[in-house]
């Protein structure tokens, strides 16, 4: 037993889980063959029973310090065990509240995983800092996971075999983007993402690996091996706009200005280094690159299909005389049958017939909350400013805080419940806020702030010995972590995926190691 689990294997287990987070998580294409035997995905099993293994390995082999982290582990699970049972009454209460259709279900077990899902990660960063991974190993880990990820993404699109990051497959490739290929097809069908599960969260994966890749860049002395890394960065930064999201698309052009400006305070000002051409050379060429082939990519031409689109709608005629239409229900009876039939017709009328709603994804008044459940509802949305519910972040808003508007106080502070929306398909891709609305302020504290209570001290720790930790390799990481609670708060998709939490729990714990070995040298 002291043989199988010793250091070496510990080490090479957290490795592992994190270098193959998205070959894991493409077990999604066997879940339909294994739910009709009723067995669980392969992700299912590593996330929520490996994953606690490697904690408690960890703990049993390399903490010193058992009863401190016992105790504050203890308290923290009777917090979050005690928040967790009050939070499950009062949104299954909720739910009864706030009227939805039958697929809006709440469950006890959803919420459970949901939370484990956004906890566990904690777990993984206490790992990597008691193992203090070397540079090496690190570096390993990114040149991984940049490779599995960018090269099947980049040789899927340039054959046309992948999976679109939308909808359908890819209909054909990069080079098409300059011959009018979008005359014939939408833009998101020249997305691709292979047959990754998530494109928006690879996308965030790729987002965070690209500073370090410039990073370990300047850190390489072999020629040959430079040269790979840098054709490895620019198959990265191609994919990242193949895959067409906003975050992955503009990332390729943004990381390379960010890292040059670091590369050079770190040089210049600091002094910690010598300035190499090389490195200049390929920030201003892959910056240069990428940006002047932005207007061509999939994300920049489907922005320009929707403002079309909120053109057309702003010039919709026929918005004025359903407004004055409107007027026809004072009177009316809510809840009453005239009072439901006028509200279908004016929607039916209005945002179906004459489009007013087109900008509104049909799925979402159909399949998802369908309009003659409540049409007023969707009226009021219809005759909104378009501008106030042009994407599906603003109507996943309004929709969830037209439910919550509904639950009084104690109901809000428990939170309304993540598996009721989900379930139902209308929830908002926006972390923080969503957390927010469904855990409750309470559920958030002790499910996501954690993150932003790191990097707050981490931030803290670096000042006050800024002389020797103002260095490159510490701006890289804060810069990679710093930008996945960015993409978190604008797109959605990584405090609650262990594909981006698992390499975010890497930063941070690799974060507070560097910061250690400087605080344990004496002066």
């Amino acid at each position: 037993m002291k043989k199988l689990f010793n250091e070496k294997n510990l080490s090479i287990a957290i490795i592992l889980l994190i270098a193959l987070q998205p070959i894991i998580d493409m077990d999604y294409l066997a879940y339909e063959f294994l739910d009709q035997f009723g067995l669980p995905r392969l992700s299912t099993i590593i996330r929520f029973l490996i994953i606690p293994g490697l904690i408690l390995w960890t703990f049993f082999l390399k903490e010193k310090n058992k009863k401190k982290v016992l105790t504050v582990v203890l308290i923290y699970g009777v917090l979050l065990g005690g928040y967790f049972v009050l939070h499950c009454m009062s949104a299954s209460q909720a739910y009864n509240v706030m009227g939805f259709t039958t697929n809006f279900k709440f469950s006890w077990y959803q919420e459970l995983v949901y939370i484990l899902t956004l906890i566990l990660p904690f777990g993984i960063t206490y790992c990597v800092y008691n193992m203090n991974f070397s540079e090496t190993v690190i570096k390993k880990i990114v040149y991984f996971l940049s490779s599995i990820i960018s090269i099947p993404i980049f040789l899927g699109d340039l054959f046309v075999f992948g999976k679109s990051t939308y909808f359908g497959y890819t209909v054909a490739n990069f080079f098409t983007w300059f011959t009018g290929i979008y005359e014939q097809y939408h833009p998101r069908e020249l997305a691709s993402k292979f047959f990754f599960n998530e494109g928006n969260t690879i996308g965030i994966l790729l987002f965070m690996i690209l500073p370090l890749m410039y990073y370990f860049f300047t850190k390489e002395n072999n020629k040959k091996t430079k040269i790979m890394v840098g054709v490895l960065i620019g198959i990265q930064s191609l994919s990242m706009q193949i895959l067409a999201t906003r975050v992955a698309t503009y990332g390729a052009i943004i990381i390379p200005i960010i890292f040059l400006v670091l590369y050079l305070f770190d040089a210049l000002i600091m002094k910690n280094q010598k300035v190499m051409k090389s490195v200049v050379i390929l920030c201003i060429c892959f910056a240069g690159l990428f940006g002047a082939i932005l207007d061509f990519t999939p994300a920049i031409q489907n922005q320009k299909v929707d403002a079309e689109n909120t053109t057309v709608l702003l010039g919709n005629g026929a918005v004025d005389e359903g407004k004055k239409g409107l007027k026809g229900g004072i009177g009316l009876v809510p809840g009453s049958t005239e009072y439901n039939n006028f509200y279908i017709y004016m929607f039916e009328q209005y945002g179906i017939i004459a489009k007013y709603i087109s900008s509104v994804p049909s799925m979402y008044y159909i399949d998802w909350y369908n309009y003659k459940y409540d049409p007023k509802f969707w009226v009021d949305v219809t005759f909104m400013d378009v501008y106030d519910r042009v994407n599906g972040r603003q109507v996943q808003t309004i929709f969830m805080n037209y439910k919550l508007d509904k639950l009084n106080a104690y109901q809000k502070i428990m939170g309304a419940g993540y598996s009721t929306f989900m379930n139902g398909s209308i929830i908002l891709e926006q972390d923080f806020k969503q957390q927010w609305m469904t855990l409750g302020p309470i559920g958030s504290f002790l499910t996501i702030f954690p993150w932003i209570a790191s990097l707050l001290v981490g931030a803290f720790l670096v000042l006050k010995k800024w002389k020797q930790l103002f260095k490159l390799d510490i701006f890289v990481y804060a810069m990679s972590f710093v930008a996945a609670l960015g993409t978190a708060y604008m797109s959605g998709h990584t405090l609650d995926q262990f594909i981006s939490t698992t390499f975010m729990a890497l930063l941070l714990g690799t974060l507070f190691c560097r910061i250690k070995d400087v605080y344990d040298k004496k002066d």
